[in-house]
């Protein structure tokens, strides 16, 4: 019964815990997810719905597999536009190599992101620079206080935005351009030999390169480092004056394949864990609920009994029979009886004591016995003389007679201890 309760308890619990997580209002969720099945600040989904729009007529198709499969499973329409947008580009090498292979034959690709692979950028000659959003101008002309680290006086000068504007006077915008928040658009290309041979697209606000153009063979590769500016949260909040949609101006209108492999893995990759992890309310349920069976495991593991009774312990009753039995033998007046049994207890002492045998009580037994107790002879043949006149009179043994016999065996009994 208490087993019952106890488990009734703990259940009531984890459901009031999963109630009040699932009802309370929703913090929002600012984790840079880029999916297009999410409607978070920071995920693609409002983009993803528009594309039809900006690319008329032309089939929008998510994949979810490695480039290198779609190419060499030829899963690629003959001239389509593979858009990749994601906090780092995650490519394998030999995905690139595929990249390099389906530009050649006159294809686009579109890639935005913080960081891109390193095969990537050796091939084309880049490298990747970080601002900090740090107003490093300002920064120059001042000096650090005597008792300030260069983290703290850095974090002076901190920029609370970043400014982003495209080159092409059609898309520009006036003033400071495209302003962004929550430390975004960070990135930029350090200006090479190779930056020099691409067209640029797009500038932050310090004049650095974060949106390239190269063409490679028959087809056109766009690098572009602000991922954030796909988002929803920019999406929604630069409205009709949008950075996105005049980046994405430049694609031709060609099918487009979007990236979601590297966000959500293969197509059919789900399982019950990775369901919980979804919801911040889920995993702190999952949690608790193994917090609550390793409680259980631990305290109910142990083994059950019942509770032992507490037993008086055993009393010493042999005075009681010793006394019941004497009282047995005074009220028979048979003193023979017990005569006889000392007797037989003297001669199982003798036997035990001495090593003696007992079966004939001779002269030789008298001389064996003398010697090896330490008696006087005299003594010993009183006391055997006493055993032969109790045997004789038998069934009529007087009262005064087994005390005497009585007494000379408890004396032989002392002195051979």
């Amino acid at each position: 019964m208490k087993h019952s309760k106890f488990l009734f308890f703990l259940l009531s619990i984890i459901v009031l815990f999963v109630a009040v997580e699932y009802f309370r209002p929703r913090p929002i969720d600012w984790t840079r997810t880029y999916r297009n099945d999410q409607k978070m600040p920071f995920a693609t989904q409002a983009l993803y719905d528009l594309l039809p729009g900006l690319f008329p007529k032309q089939p929008v198709r998510s994949v979810r597999l490695p480039f290198y499969n779609l190419w060499k499973e030829q899963q690629l329409a003959p001239r389509s536009t593979y858009l990749y947008i994601s906090e780092n580009c995650t490519l394998e090498d030999a995905d690139v190599k595929a990249l390099f292979a389906y530009l050649k034959r006159g294809n686009v690709v579109f890639l935005s992101a913080n960081g891109f692979p390193q095969l990537l950028l050796d091939s084309l000659h880049l490298k990747i620079g970080t601002n900090h959003l740090v107003d490093f101008n300002r920064a120059y002309q001042e000096q650090a206080q005597p008792d300030e680290d260069q983290q703290a006086f850095y974090n002076r000068f901190r920029l609370d935005t970043m400014a982003l504007n495209l080159t092409n006077p059609a898309f520009k915008q006036p003033g400071k351009g495209f302003v962004l928040e929550r430390e975004t658009a960070e990135n930029h290309f350090l200006t090479t030999e190779s930056t020099q041979k691409a067209t640029v697209l797009g500038v932050n606000q310090h004049g650095q390169y974060n949106f390239l153009k190269f063409n490679l063979g028959a087809g056109t590769l766009y690098l572009h480092s602000a991922p954030e500016v796909f988002t929803n949260y920019y999406l929604l909040q630069q409205g009709d004056a949008n950075y996105a949609f005049r980046a994405l101006s430049y694609l031709p209108n060609l099918p487009i394949l979007w990236d979601e492999y590297t966000e959500q893995g293969r197509e059919g990759e789900k399982s019950l864990f990775r369901f919980l992890f979804t919801s911040p309310s889920l995993i702190w349920a999952y949690y608790l609920t193994l917090a609550a069976l390793f409680l259980f495991v631990l305290f109910e593991s142990k083994r059950r009994q019942r509770v032992i009774p507490v037993l008086d312990p055993l009393r010493n009753s042999s005075l009681e029979f010793v006394e019941t039995v004497g009282q047995l033998y005074y009220h028979q007046a048979d003193h023979s009886v017990i005569a006889e049994k000392k007797i037989q207890h003297w001669l199982t002492y003798v036997r035990q004591r001495f090593g003696l045998k007992t079966t004939e009580l001779d002269e030789e037994f008298k001389e064996l016995l003398t010697a090896k107790s330490g008696l006087e002879r005299s003594e010993i043949d009183r006391l055997l003389g006493r055993i032969g006149q109790v045997r004789y009179f038998s069934g009529n043994l007087p009262e005064n007679q087994l005390v005497d016999l009585s007494n000379q065996i408890e004396q032989f009994y002392q002195r051979t201890q």
